[in-house]
C-alpha cells in the first residue's frame, strides 16, 4: 500500500499578509499600553495638584474663620496676618512644592459682613527651563 501524500503547504501572499497584520497588532497594542500608562500618570499628577490646592483652600477658609472670630470679638485682626497700608490683612499659605495661596481681606466697619475678600489667589513661582540651548535671535 502506498502512503498518502499531502500536498505541500504553500507560503504565499496570504501568509505574508497575516504576518504583517500580526506585527501591526502587536505594535498597536504596545502603543496603546504606553498611552494608557501616560494618561494614568497625568491623571495622578492632576489629582495630586488638586489635593494640594484643596488643602490650601482649606487653610484659607480656616484663616478667614479665625479672622472673623477676631473681628466679631472686637479685636482689630492684625494678629491674624500681615497688616497692609490700606488696612487690609494679608495671609500667605505655602505648600512644600511651591504652590501658594494669597488671601487679602479688608475689615469693614459697618454692614452685616465683618470683612471683604480683596484677593484670593492660587499661584506658584515660575522657574524657566534653561536646559535647552535655544537661539536668542542674535547673530
Amino acid at each position: 500500500m502506498r502512503p498518502k501524500t499531502h500536498p505541500p503547504i504553500r507560503t504565499g501572499a496570504l501568509t505574508l499578509l497575516i504576518t504583517l497584520v500580526a506585527v501591526c497588532l502587536a505594535v498597536l497594542s504596545v502603543l496603546s499600553f504606553a498611552t494608557a500608562r501616560a494618561d494614568r500618570d497625568l491623571a495622578q499628577r492632576s489629582l495630586d495638584r488638586f489635593a494640594q490646592d484643596a488643602a490650601l483652600e482649606n487653610q484659607g477658609q480656616q484663616w478667614l474663620a479665625q479672622l472673623d472670630g477676631m473681628l466679631a470679638s472686637g479685636q482689630d485682626g492684625s494678629a491674624a496676618g500681615q497688616l497692609l497700608e490700606d488696612g487690609s490683612i494679608q495671609a500667605v499659605f505655602q505648600q512644600p512644592d511651591g504652590r501658594r495661596l494669597t488671601v487679602i481681606a479688608r475689615p469693614t466697619p459697618q454692614g452685616p459682613q465683618r470683612y471683604q475678600i480683596v484677593l484670593w489667589q492660587l499661584g506658584q513661582d515660575w522657574q524657566p527651563d534653561d536646559s535647552l540651548d535655544l537661539w536668542d535671535g542674535t547673530f
